[in-house]
């Protein structure tokens, strides 16, 4: 008996039924196959794929590019300090008006924010590179394109997607 033709014995099957299931079931199992791929890269969240550094000048800034809303973000800035006892951070004002921030390491010595945006200013380390983390919750969903300064010498732009 030919494996395509229906069965009778010893249960009535329907094999033209029974290969439709088991190519679904197949399709089913490449789909699940992908999507776990694609969780574990980064996309939809920590990753390879998100995790992204930036440098310019004397700023390098590592940030993930997929954020969801409702997680706090993590951005870390390291600042190479070449004079004077103080160092500064600048983020954009779309940064300010996108992201709450909710803590920042080390604590700035004063901090200002105006129409360019937000400005922190650090007590220069000795060694002659700061290193600056700054955790921030998104305000909304959405792409947003964002930059960071750390003096005359280092200007970064990024863009973030953080997921709803």
């Amino acid at each position: 008996m030919r494996k395509r033709h229906n069965r009778n014995y010893p249960v009535l099957e329907n094999m033209r039924l029974q290969n439709a299931f088991w190519a679904s079931e197949r399709a089913t199992w490449i789909v699940l196959a992908v999507i776990l791929l694609i969780a574990l890269s980064g996309v939809l969240a920590h990753g390879p794929l998100s995790e992204r550094t930036v440098t310019d000048g004397g700023l390098s800034l590592t940030y993930e590019r997929f954020q969801r809303a409702t997680a706090l973000a993590r951005f870390n800035a390291r600042i190479l300090v070449s004079y004077g006892d103080e160092a500064s951070l600048t983020l954009s004002a779309p940064f300010a008006d996108s992201f709450q921030i909710a803590d920042i390491e080390p604590r700035p010595l004063r901090s200002s924010a105006g129409p360019q945006g937000l400005e922190f200013v650090f007590q220069a380390p000795t060694t002659g590179e700061l290193s600056v983390v700054l955790w921030a919750h998104p305000r909304s969903f959405g792409r947003f394109n964002l930059s960071a300064a750390a003096g005359p010498e280092g200007r970064v732009a990024f863009s973030i997607l953080v997921y709803p």
